[in-house]
């Protein structure tokens, strides 16, 4: 079973995003180039021809991540909440945020929390603004933490 630290969730957030603007500005660079080639000769047809699929392909990818931009921006609020919930945690139990592991890296009904060794699992109310906490026990005792060094 995966549990996550704070640190590792927040320095995750930002990850997928990077990536995302990366893969667009390299894209874009391309298209300049092909836009180049085709303006130095307006006779070739075959840099035109590029152009246009560059073109096509740049067009599904915009719409790929756009649908994807909404998406990480859902996951995006919704592990900011988890850092708020980790926090409360730490501060209504009186132990360290570090010491706090959670099993999802967005807050949601039914993840587990670790924490002064024991395993608890998590009920949200409807607008996740208040939580119990239900003793569990786990079934695999083989625990990977990321996030810890």
């Amino acid at each position: 079973m995966n549990f996550y630290t704070l640190d590792y969730i927040v320095s995750h957030q930002s990850l997928d995003s990077t990536r995302r603007v990366v893969a667009v500005i390299v894209l874009l660079v391309v298209a300049l180039a092909f836009s180049a080639l085709y303006l130095r000769n307006r006779a070739q047809t075959r840099w035109r021809d590029a152009g246009i699929g560059l073109l096509v392909l740049s067009l599904v990818l915009l719409g790929i991540q756009t649908e994807q931009y909404f998406r990480v921006s859902h996951q995006y609020s919704q592990s900011q909440m988890l850092v708020h919930f980790v926090e409360g945690i730490a501060t209504d139990h009186n132990v360290k945020v570090e010491d706090v592991l959670v099993s999802s890296r967005s807050l949601q009904d039914g993840m587990i929390v670790r924490f002064n060794e024991e395993d608890y699992t998590v009920h949200l109310n409807d607008d996740n603004n208040s939580y119990t906490l239900e003793r569990t026990h786990i079934i695999n005792h083989a625990v990977y933490v990321n996030g810890e060094h």
